[in-house]
Parts: structure tokens; sequence; C-alpha cells
């Protein structure tokens, strides 16, 4: 999965940045208290219901950002059998239609309430999602934009912090550049 992160400017409009420490560790282990929203739930757990096989990250920022600006994106790529990751993304899309808020547990000790917005899918990869997920501790009501776009077993999971206006997925430039990385690397 590391050969297929993005480094540099190679993503349209951002700089990413290979990251070498863990996204989840032991800890993150996350619970919903309502089964439809597990599948997003599961999305910032270490143990979801659909085990991950790999996973790898990077940080993103716009290329234009001022100097000194930490990245406010990021984005995982994550590994599945084939069918694992088509079932799971055939629940989270299921989750969107059904899931409009829950409380989350970690055994890392926090525990939040979230809402839940689906937006329109990007027409990116073979298969995608993208939803708004907003803490209801968020002190300006704005939630994280993700967008999931699968290729073949693998996931490239976007999260955006949000910005000033309506909130929109990950471009398609930047999730198609992503596809076709993760398909050379699958088959090189």
């Amino acid at each position: 999965m590391s050969k297929a992160l993005p480094e540099g400017e190679e993503l349209p409009g951002f700089l990413a940045a290979p990251q070498d420490v863990a996204l989840l560790e032991a800890e993150d282990v996350v619970t919903s208290d309502k089964a439809a929203c597990r599948p997003i739930a599961d999305m910032m757990s270490v143990r979801p219901r659909h085990p991950r096989k790999a996973m790898v990250w990077a940080t993103m920022k716009p290329r234009d950002a001022p100097a000194g600006m930490t990245a406010s994106s990021s984005l995982t790529l994550s590994s599945h059998e084939l069918k694992v990751a088509q079932a799971w993304m055939a629940e989270l899309k299921q989750a969107l239609a059904d899931c409009s808020e829950f409380t989350a547990v970690s055994q890392r000790g926090w525990t939040h309430r979230f809402s839940l917005q689906p937006l329109a899918p990007i027409k990116a990869g073979d298969d995608s999602v993208s939803y708004v997920l907003t803490n209801a501790l968020a002190p300006d009501g704005k939630g994280n934009i993700m967008t999931i776009v699968r290729t073949g077993g693998a996931f490239a999971t976007y999260l955006m912090a949000p910005g000033a206006g309506k909130p929109v997925p990950m471009s398609v430039a930047v999730a198609n550049q992503q596809h076709r990385k993760l398909q050379a690397a699958a088959n090189p």
C-alpha cells in the first residue's frame, strides 16, 4: 500500500506527505450506539467489522496554502479482500440512508455524538460515497467532509476539514489520479 501513497505534488492542487506513525492505535476501538451507523463508526475504528489487511496514510494541504500552514486534510489507503470492500461500501451506502446521528464510544476513553449528512457520491474509482460527519462538540458546528473511493479491494478515504462554503466532496480529478495510482500498484 505504501507504494500507492501520494507524495509531494502528485495529486492536483495538493501537497501530500506520507506519514510513518500509525493512524490508529490499539485503543482506537470505536463502537456505535446504533447498528445502522456501525459502518460509519467502523471507519474510525482499529477493529472494524470488516478487517483491513493494511493501512497507510498521508497528510494533504492545498498547494497554495500559506507557508507554515499545517495540513488540514488526509488520505488513508486501506486494503481488503475484494468482496469485503464491496460489502463495506454497500453498508456505507445503507448507513447514509438509515443513519442521521449516533453516539460513538472509543476504548481510548472518549464518547462523542455525531451527526451525518450524506453528500452526492463522486464519479471516481469503482464506487464511492461522500458525507459530512459532524461532532456535536464542533465549536463552529461544521463537520469533516469524508469521501471514500473504492478501487478493487482498496479504499482511498479522504478527510477534509470544513471550508467556508457549502461542503463538497474531494475533487474527481484528485480521486481519479489516486484511483489510477492504486490500479498501477496492484498491477505492477
